[in-house]
């Protein structure tokens, strides 16, 4: 059940990254603009 939920973040990564501070923002309660710098890094996977 979870690989359902990690392949829709990632889809939500690499083709809406503009969703990304939204989702963010709405989840954690934050309020970050949308003008921060967005990082990606390859994640290990074991």
């Amino acid at each position: 059940m979870a690989n359902i939920y990690d392949g829709a973040f990632r889809t939500i990564l690499n083709d809406c990254r503009k969703l990304i501070i939204p989702i963010i923002n709405e989840v954690f309660g934050e309020t970050y603009t949308g003008e921060e710098e967005v990082r990606f890094f390859q994640m290990n996977t074991f």
